[in-house]
């Protein structure tokens, strides 16, 4: 550790651009699809604003466990079937996957499509599991 702090200050000219990039990256990345709510936040979205979730995973991963309500729309399958969440145009819309990357890519292609009011379950269903909040299984 104390070799790599010294290569750090004996490189600052190297070492300044490449953490500032690291840190616009994970901030570009974090905005992407939209606001992240945490799990209490879908919660009250869904129960005040009869938020609409999508639930992004594979089919098969969607029948082990999902959210009351979401609707399944795999990522793979997104861009053929985005036309089934034009009637909820004016909704608010949370995606929703297994750790927050294809969820937060499926939000910014409704983004492009004009949705307004786009969101992402943060962590995923991994973090919705870990606040032992309830699946419905198929």
């Amino acid at each position: 550790m104390f070799e790599f702090t010294l290569f750090v200050f004996d490189n600052w000219y190297f070492s300044v651009p490449f953490f500032l990039f690291l840190i616009l990256y994970f901030s570009a990345e974090m905005k992407r699809g939209g606001k992240r709510l945490s799990c209490n936040e879908l919660t009250n979205a869904v129960n005040k604003d009869n938020a609409i979730l999508v639930d992004v995973r594979d089919r098969e991963d969607f029948e082990k466990g999902h959210i009351t309500n979401a609707i399944n729309i795999p990522y793979k399958d997104f861009d053929k079937r985005l036309e089934e969440l034009t009637k909820y145009q004016d909704s608010p819309i949370i995606t929703i996957c297994a750790m927050g990357r294809n969820a937060a890519l499926s939000a910014e292609k409704l983004q492009k499509q004009g949705f307004k009011k786009t969101f992402v379950l943060k962590g995923g269903l991994t973090s919705w599991n870990q606040e032992s909040l309830p699946l419905v299984h198929q």
